[in-house]
């Protein structure tokens, strides 16, 4: 699809004409209920004019937008935007950021990254409680694929946002409405950004359009197509017989933070541990301004690859202090579809809290002699029935799997 047509898509997302529809009619201002809503009559009307779908039952007359989902999704959505916003009583446009409203791609892409900012518009539910991190991880997985049933997308935002709640009283009727409620959450945020035109849904089979596809890598993080494809070798240092090692091919654009899942995704590491990079006395990871760590989600690995040869250090799990060493081997200034591949590599990752390099090495150590008096604990640790079944030098690449 040309540019220009990813551009008709962008303005013809109804989600998008809405929020303009909405801009355009609070103009100069417009007087708000004392609760911050819009008045009776202005949430009536805008309902009809904007066409939002909310359903008036005549038996219960509203008095304001808050009792008008779509609507106050829209108001909400107006407002992470920074495209409206509330003064002395009145909603009122915001002057500086007006001219987003006449730029379709960007102002999709702009309410692409606030959606997670009004999830709670969306439902009540663990998902939307946890929007920041289910959306980016249902549009990380749509992605990868570009198609997938709605069935495991429930399940990934549902997964996700199950990673950080926990609920150790609930009975089983309650964790299973909970799950449907999740799940109707996650229809409702699909269907919002299906109205971004971001996203196509048929027959419970979920899509990226090529808009999203334009639009969702970048947001995420993950790299554009045609940017430049860094050749990274990874190798984990002190392994031996045989070497552990990597070769990916990855985008140069690629956000930090997605750069490491890539690592510890090809390397075999579960990310269930702490990581950082580290360039000279730079050091990239979760932000920690007491130990001077900064952002990686405000880094890219192009950024700090850039020559041949240039140099990064990675460890994983500072416990058993797992250190890998980061080698750009070339650079490919014409990029491809922007995917991160694992091309090439050797032996296999350790398991996790074995005691690092040497927990590793005791490990195949006494699974080498069947007489050692924790050989069958060992195996029993792996979940295997016989050592034979350990291949240290055990590994495929993305083309072999």
């Amino acid at each position: 699809m040309a540019r220009d047509d990813v551009e008709v898509a962008a303005a013809s997302a109804p989600a998008a004409r809405r929020l303009r529809g909405l801009v355009d009619w609070v103009g100069a201002g417009r007087p708000l209920t004392q609760t911050g809503r819009l008045r009776r009559a202005d949430a009536l009307a805008l309902v009809e004019a904007l066409e939002t779908g909310d359903v008036l039952d005549p038996r219960f007359p509203i008095q304001s937008s808050g009792e008008l989902a779509y609507l106050s999704l829209l108001v909400e959505w107006a407002k992470a935007c920074r495209l409206v916003r509330v003064a002395h009583g009145r909603i009122v446009t915001v002057r500086k950021h007006a001219a987003l409203v006449d730029r379709p791609r960007e102002l999709v892409g702009r309410m692409l990254e606030t959606l997670p900012l009004v999830g709670g518009e969306l439902g009540h539910s663990v998902v939307t409680e946890d929007a920041i991190h289910t959306v980016e991880a249902v549009l990380a997985e749509l992605a990868a694929r570009d198609s997938l049933a709605m069935e495991h997308l429930c399940e990934v935002a549902w997964s996700t946002a199950m990673s950080r709640y926990w609920f150790p009283d609930a009975t089983r009727e309650q964790m299973g409405w909970q799950r449907r409620c999740s799940d109707r959450d996650v229809r409702a945020m699909l269907g919002v950004l299906a109205e971004l035109n971001v996203l196509s849904t048929s027959d419970e089979t979920v899509a990226l359009t090529v808009l999203g596809k334009s639009i969702v890598r970048p947001w995420l993080g993950l790299g554009t197509p045609g940017s430049p494809v860094l050749c990274v070798r990874v190798t984990l240092e002190e392994s031996a017989d045989p070497v552990i090692w990597r070769r990916l091919r990855v985008p140069a654009d690629m956000r930090l933070d997605r750069f490491h899942q890539v690592v510890a995704a090809a390397m075999g590491w579960r990310d269930y541990h702490l990581h950082m990079f580290e360039r000279g006395a730079d050091r990239f990871g979760h932000p920690d301004p007491e130990l001077d760590v900064h952002d990686e989600r405000e880094m890219t690995v192009g950024g700090l690859l850039v020559r041949e040869g240039d140099r990064l250090d990675y460890t994983y799990d500072f416990g058993d202090d797992w250190r890998h060493d980061l080698v750009l081997e070339s650079i490919e200034t014409e990029g491809d579809d922007g995917r991160a591949r694992c091309v090439a590599g050797g032996g296999r990752c350790p398991p996790e809290d074995v005691g690092g390099t040497p927990g590793y090495l005791e490990l195949r150590r006494i699974l080498a002699d069947p007489q050692d008096s924790e050989h069958e604990h060992m195996l029993e640790w792996l979940g295997i029935e016989h050592a034979s079944d350990f291949d240290a030098a055990g590994f495929v690449t993305d083309d072999d799997a």
